[in-house]
Formats: C-alpha cells, sequence, structure tokens
C-alpha cells in the first residue's frame, strides 16, 4: 500500500504508524478537534463532490447539529429544558442549512455557539437534569471536531477557486 499523496499540503509525513488505527488515522483525533488528519483532509477536498453525505464532513456536521436539534426538542418537550431552548434548536437549523451549502462563516457559528451551549450547560446545569462536565466536554470536542474539519475543508476549496472576483 503506498503512502498517502498529500495534494494540498506535500511538505508533510504520514503519522506515526504506532498511532494510527484501522482506517488510517489517530484513534483519538477527536478529541484534539483542532488535529486533522491530513490525509482525510486531502480526500474531503479532492473527493469533495463524490463523497456521500454521511462520509463529508460537511454532512457529519449537518448530521450533529440534526441530532442536536432533535434532543433539544425532546428536552423541551418533556418539560426538562425551558422553551427558550427552541430558540438554540432554530439557530442550529439555520447553521445546519448554511453548513451544508458550504459557508464557512456557518462552520465558526456552529462553534461558537456550541461552545457557549456546552459552557452553560457546565455551569449552570439543564434544569432537571444532572449535567456531567467530563460528558460535555466529550461532546464538546466531537462537535468541534467535525465543525473545524468542515471549515478546513472549506478554506481550501476557496483557495483553490481563487479570490473571488
Amino acid at each position: 500500500k503506498s503512502s498517502p499523496k498529500f495534494e494540498y499540503y506535500p511538505e508533510f509525513d504520514k503519522p506515526s504508524a504506532s498511532k494510527i488505527g484501522k482506517r488510517g488515522t489517530v484513534w483519538w483525533h477527536w478529541f484534539l478537534w483542532w488535529k486533522i488528519d491530513l490525509a482525510q483532509l486531502d480526500e474531503q477536498v479532492a473527493q469533495y463532490a463524490n463523497l456521500s453525505f454521511v462520509r463529508s464532513m460537511r454532512g457529519i456536521s449537518v448530521l450533529c447539529l440534526l441530532f442536536s436539534m432533535l434532543a433539544t426538542a425532546a428536552f423541551v418537550a418533556l418539560g426538562t429544558s425551558g422553551p427558550l431552548a427552541g430558540i438554540d434548536a432554530g439557530l442550529m437549523a439555520i447553521l445546519a442549512l448554511f453548513i451544508y451549502l458550504g459557508h464557512r462563516w456557518a462552520m465558526l457559528a456552529a462553534m461558537a455557539l456550541w461552545t457557549i451551549d456546552k459552557a452553560d450547560l457546565i455551569i449552570n446545569g439543564a434544569g432537571a437534569l444532572h449535567v456531567n462536565a467530563v460528558t460535555q466536554i466529550i461532546w464538546w470536542t466531537a462537535y468541534m471536531h467535525a465543525f473545524y474539519f468542515s471549515f478546513r475543508v472549506e478554506q481550501i476549496r476557496r483557495s483553490l477557486d481563487g479570490p473571488p472576483s
């Protein structure tokens, strides 16, 4: 098997084999959300139009927001979250649409919204529900990885297209 070609970052080497899992990626990469496997980044950019929704980072980011919207709606329906949480779900829906359309500002806004949501849950709790800070940090890192990875893909795509005319 040949080593991956880092088309957009040729100066980088393949990650150490001792840290690589089954799929060629570092197993703990989701916790270090700012660390992106360059081979996967290269694949995401090169195969942008061909990747399925669930394989593209843009699609994964949208699925993360959809899952959070459904969870938020369920908590509101069960009375464990106040009705203002519905505004949060609405913001997630809007961001999901614009992330799907490839807007970098939406990915950054999702990172900001997600950070504020998790910080609020850790500091103020979730009403009747007990909130575990470690669990919230794990969710935060996983979502941040998806949002940041999507942002990097779009950033590279924009640089390849050249400046807007």
